[in-house]
């Protein structure tokens, strides 16, 4: 009878040694992995790299030289103060035709020139009736009114009259709003000077302002009388520039 050889059983160890090297191993290689992508997050093994970064727009910027900031000569300007007044309420107007024709009647009133100004008065004053557009208005009133025009003939509305002077031994300082009284036209502006006619010689001027009080064109002076048939003076505007 044969005898076979003993075979001697296998070590157990050996197993577990080489498990535990592959998870050595394998953590090893996890922290060195994550290490990589700590160290650069937009590294190519990064499966979730951040977004980019959006660059940053530099805008040009102008340089101004010195040398022409110091040839420029500094002019001083004179500054306007206005006198300030009170608010101007517009009265109501009765309702006519709008854009009557103003009579031409022939003034002794002779108008300023421009002088650079925006506006510049359009005819001589014209002196009629207050009857021909108040009917009710006969010797008890007296007053001015008018209208103003753009460059293209067109109502200009919007633009502050001032009146000022003496009349009947009193200051007169009165403001008006172009737009306010349609009974001369869409641009028709009026103010009431007294009760009844009274004559004054160049003691009364009107004037017209931007919104900031400064002026438009320049003062222009007129006559007043003491007659019923002249108790309204009609003073036109238009744009000259």
């Amino acid at each position: 009878m044969a005898v076979l050889p003993e075979q001697s059983p296998r070590d157990p160890d050996l197993l577990w040694n080489v498990l535990t090297l592959l998870v050595w191993l394998g953590i090893f290689g996890v922290i060195l992995f994550v290490g990589l992508i700590y160290i650069n997050p937009h590294s190519p093994l990064n499966p979730f790299p951040p977004r980019p970064v959006p660059t940053l727009l530099v805008l040009p910027t102008q340089e101004v030289s010195l040398e022409s900031t110091s040839n420029l000569t500094e002019t001083p300007t004179a500054t306007l103060v206005p006198t300030a007044v009170p608010t101007f309420t517009p009265t109501p107007q009765p309702t006519l035709v709008e854009g009557t024709p103003l009579p031409e009647v022939a003034s002794t009133a002779t108008p300023t020139p421009s002088y650079g100004y925006a506006f510049a008065v359009q005819n001589q004053p014209n002196v009629i009736a207050a009857s021909l557009y108040h009917p009710e208005r006969t010797c008890d009133w007296m007053g001015v009114a008018g209208r103003v025009f753009d460059l293209q003939g067109r109502p200009a509305v919007g633009i502050r009259v001032w009146l000022r002077g003496y009349l009947g031994g009193k200051m007169v300082n009165l403001f008006s709003l172009t737009g306010t009284a349609s009974l001369y036209g869409p641009s028709g502006y009026e103010f009431t000077l007294a009760d009844a006619p009274i004559a004054s010689r160049g003691a009364l001027g009107i004037q017209l302002l931007d919104q900031a009080d400064l002026p438009l064109s320049p003062q222009i002076t007129f006559d007043t009388y003491d007659d019923c048939e002249k108790n309204l003076i009609l003073i036109d505007f238009k744009q000259v520039r």
